[in-house]
């Protein structure tokens, strides 16, 4: 069976010889090609929907490995806490063998905030967010109205399959 590329290519050929005297034969040779393109195009699209059940086999898999993950990371940190609170707690500050070190650090000085609402506005951080709400001008332009900075234009052809 010919490529999809190729049946296109030759599709485009044949539109332009439509001008020629001999539309017999130029409507046989469309409807082959047509028929032809087609069956290239359901096999394209069962191809596509196949593959949406390895996508969701991968989806699976991510969220199970990122899950093991997250409890393999939470269980190094017990671990660490465990080994922090007895370290301090037997008075011992550092730990020595041939591959690491242990050293428990002095905790450094942090801020806990009590009351956001209480802290001067010389010491927030204020985030401001601006963003066209393009639904709302959609309907405008839609509507006839003239928006500056806006135009109405036409995305890309989409497939649909139902």
């Amino acid at each position: 069976m010919t490529q999809l590329y190729k049946l296109t290519a030759q599709h485009k050929e044949l539109e332009l010889l439509a001008d020629s005297d001999n539309e017999l034969d130029l409507a046989d040779t469309f409807e082959a090609l047509e028929g032809e393109f087609n069956d290239k195009a359901i096999s394209l699209i069962n191809v596509v929907k196949n593959k949406d059940g390895d996508l969701l086999a991968i989806d699976d898999a991510i969220k199970r490995l990122q899950d093991r993950k997250k409890s393999i990371v939470s269980n190094q940190d017990s671990m660490k806490e465990y080994l922090r609170n007895n370290m301090e707690a037997s008075g011992i500050t550092k730990i020595e063998c041939p591959l690491f070190s242990i050293t428990l650090a002095k905790g450094r000085q942090v801020v806990t905030v009590l009351d956001q609402d209480k802290i001067p506005a010389d010491y927030l951080n204020i985030k401001t967010s601006v963003a066209p709400i393009k639904a709302d001008i959609l309907k405008a332009l839609k509507a006839g109205e003239e928006i500056p900075g806006c135009e109405l234009s036409t995305s890309k052809t989409s497939l649909r399959i139902k």
